[in-house]
């Protein structure tokens, strides 16, 4: 985080940082000519009541005998009044901002400093300086750096001034007084370092604030538009479709589709992206709109197919990436309960008998994308089920939950779970709980479960060894 840079010299915070910082330094740029437009009137209209009253006990001729320095004030009313009228409605970007405020600040400098040669002055100017700039630093969101820019040529005419016209005395404590003069600047650049300190870290501090609540905003669409991806529970009168989804994040990178087949029956594809959060739900967006394609080119498309064709897809674009999936494609054709199914290196799908028994079906093919497409092989398994028979699907967020020893669930409790007796209203809120109760602290893994269940509405003949039927397609 050290070596983190500062938000408002990163790309999307500059202009906003620039802008913010323009406006407040405008309406301090403006602030500061009031205040000193304020002391020169009232300095003038002390001067002029001064004469005033001279004039009025002593006649004209007491005007002669006012000091020149009196000159200044109106003087500088004058030049403030110019930079009113002629400077300020010009200015625009920052930096003529600065430039403006430098050049207003060495003209009223140099009128204190002039006003030093006069020979009833008794100051040397230096005070007049420290004055200006640490009131145009309690006023001006500059950096220090900014503001020292007015005081150079100031304290650079001061010392000429010291040297040509006021007499250096004796040089030892002329060159105490010039080595001790810069100094007398420490307060305005502290005023000003530390103004610009506590500016920035409310603006970091703000600026975080308004992008978190954009990205939670854009977070939640998206979400929105990722679970419409996502399709409903399905209950048909011969089979019931259900799936439960919670993303370790708001987006996460399991998926499942399912859509009807030419037949009657269902279609379930479930895919697994590596990695989580964005980048995996938006390669899932990728996947189901291929998979959308592929479906709809060819309604009658089989399981292995599918995959086959997802490999493809994925090894040309998303292997590029460094990103793969494993994926299981399986349909059900309820009129005779032929359930045909391929697994591309998923976790094994669990096929649970309505007595309790349960076998899997393990993976036929690698995981997608790692091989081409003239390379890649995925075999097909059918099987038949009865009435109230259960496929089981999932993703390995279920598997590897931890508990607080570290132990996952693993897939051997996950299948001594599917054995249970009477069977539970809905599989997929049981194995989610199921997960819940084994995990210890925030989930590692997006976790996506989902169930097909067979329960035909015309009895059909069922078969003596239905817990054994596996019939490799060739």
């Amino acid at each position: 985080m050290a070596n983190d840079p500062a938000i408002e010299t990163t790309e999307e915070f500059r202009g906003e940082y620039e802008l913010a910082l323009e406006k407040w330094l405008r309406r301090r740029f403006a602030g500061l000519w009031g205040t000193l437009f304020a002391i020169e009137l009232a300095l003038t209209a002390l001067w002029s009541f001064t004469l005033i009253s001279r004039i009025d006990e002593q006649g004209f001729g007491a005007a002669a005998s006012i000091s020149p320095v009196r000159l200044v004030p109106p003087l500088s009313l004058l030049v403030l009044a110019w930079f009113h009228f002629r400077i300020m409605p010009r200015l625009q970007e920052r930096n003529a901002i600065i430039k403006a405020a430098t050049r207003m600040i060495i003209c009223l400098g140099f009128l204190d400093l002039v006003a030093t040669l006069l020979p009833d002055v008794a100051t040397t100017g230096i005070l007049g300086i420290y004055f200006l700039h640490l009131v145009s630093s309690l006023f001006l969101p500059w950096r220090p750096i900014e503001s020292l820019r007015p005081m150079v040529p100031l304290m650079v005419a001061w010392l000429l001034m010291r040297i040509l016209f006021i007499g250096s005395g004796n040089p030892v404590e002329l060159l105490i007084a010039i080595s001790v003069a810069p100094l007398g600047l420490i307060p305005g650049l502290g005023v000003c370092a530390f103004r610009m300190w506590t500016w920035n870290r409310r603006f970091r501090t703000a600026a975080l604030a308004r992008g978190f609540g954009v990205l939670r905003q854009e977070v939640k669409q998206a979400r929105r538009i990722h679970e419409s991806l996502f399709p409903s529970p399905i209950e048909h009168p011969d089979f019931t479709f259900d799936f439960v989804f919670r993303p370790m994040r708001d987006l996460g990178g399991d998926f499942i589709h399912a859509s009807d087949t030419p037949t009657g029956g269902i279609r379930v594809v479930l895919v697994d992206v590596t990695g989580h959060g964005l980048t995996a739900a938006m390669t899932v967006t990728r996947l189901s709109g291929e998979i959308e394609r592929v479906v709809a080119e060819d309604p009658n498309i089989g399981p292995a197919a599918i995959l086959v064709a997802l490999n493809r897809y994925a090894n040309l674009v998303l292997s590029q990436h460094s990103i793969f999936a494993t994926a299981i494609a399986a349909e059900l054709d309820p009129a005779d309960g032929t359930l045909r199914i391929a697994n591309a290196g998923h976790p094994p799908a669990f096929l649970r008998r309505r007595d309790g028994s349960t076998d899997s079906i393990e993976s036929s093919g690698i995981i997608l994308g790692a091989l081409e497409s003239d390379e890649y092989e995925c075999e097909e398994t059918r099987r038949t089920l009865d009435r109230d028979d259960l496929l089981l699907l999932y993703t390995d967020g279920v598997i590897e939950t931890r508990d607080r020893s570290g132990s996952q669930l693993g897939i051997d409790r996950v299948g001594e779970a599917m054995k249970r007796m009477p069977a539970p209203p809905s599989w997929t809120e049981h194995l989610a709980s199921l997960a819940d109760a084994h995990r210890f602290g925030p989930p590692e893994d997006d976790l996506l479960i989902a169930t097909l269940a067979h329960h035909p509405t015309s009895d059909r003949p069922e078969s003596a060894s239905s817990a054994n039927r596996s019939e490799p397609e060739e």
